[in-house]
């Protein structure tokens, strides 16, 4: 015999598009059509990221592959873009690691995410000069600057974004240790733009050097449902047997049996 009482399994992670930049080191990413998801191979600028074999680790966070590097000089603007399939509704997830320098301008650093049909930028993710110090901060459609975070564009961290198209609004995490975070129920975001959505289909990395990014990845979160798991109580032999000594352990002490 048996019942069942309902449990509630880990959050159902859906890959949009991933790339773990598994390549071999040192080549133009132009071109490249690694990872999963995509609907085209990495477009080549003017002037290029590169490759390099070893990927950036995060405490908690899973890391494979290689990662993308701009190792030119702190002048030039390097450039490349990668497209996927429109994201427009419900709630879409923008994950990735980046550890850029010290200096912001020019546009840069930003990781943007485009709308080629309407030919705009939708947002970006990074700096470029505006917020005072090179801090990561949001930038809403055509690059006006949105709220700054305080964590420094130098560091090392995992940058969730999360694009709500229902609520209408897009909340970013910036994180030096990935360790326990839940996408459903997040701590409290870096920075919150309120009144962004914007849809988009492409992602477009432009920096200047030094700039390192790896891990990324868009997806969907969804709660998994609950399920009824069976726990083993006793076969119905076992229960006809206990039965039975209850009942002669009442016989017995209502004197129908004496010792």
């Amino acid at each position: 015999m048996c019942f069942a009482m309902s449990v509630h399994a880990a959050p159902v992670i859906t890959t949009i598009a991933e790339e773990p930049f598994a390549y071999a080191g040192g080549v133009s990413i132009g071109g490249l059509n690694g990872g999963s998801g995509w609907s085209a191979a990495w477009t080549a600028g003017a002037r290029q990221h590169r490759t390099n074999a070893t990927s950036l680790t995060l405490l908690g966070l899973s890391s494979s592959g290689g990662k993308l590097v701009d190792n030119g000089n702190a002048v030039n603007v390097s450039v490349n873009a990668r497209t996927l399939p429109m994201q427009s509704s419900g709630v879409v997830f923008v994950q990735f690691l980046a550890q850029f320098g010290t200096q912001s301008g020019l546009g840069t650093p930003q990781i943007r995410l485009f709308n080629s049909v309407t030919g705009s930028n939708a947002a970006a993710v990074g700096n470029n000069g505006r917020c005072g110090s090179p801090v990561f901060a949001l930038f809403g459609p055509d690059l006006v600057t949105g709220p700054c975070s305080a964590v420094a564009l130098s560091s090392l961290n995992v940058i969730v974004l999360r694009i709500d198209y229902t609520a209408t609004s897009t909340s970013m995490w910036v994180l030096p240790d990935f360790s326990g975070f839940d996408y459903l129920n997040p701590p409290t975001p870096s920075a919150v733009y309120a009144g962004l959505a914007v849809p988009f289909d492409t992602v477009q990395v432009v920096t200047r050097a030094p700039a390192l990014l790896d891990e990324l990845r868009i997806f969907t979160v969804a709660a998994a449902p609950a399920q009824p798991t069976p726990v083993p109580f006793m076969s119905w032999t076992a229960l006809i047997l206990l039965s039975g000594l209850v009942g002669l352990l009442g016989w017995r002490r209502a004197g129908i049996f004496r010792a």
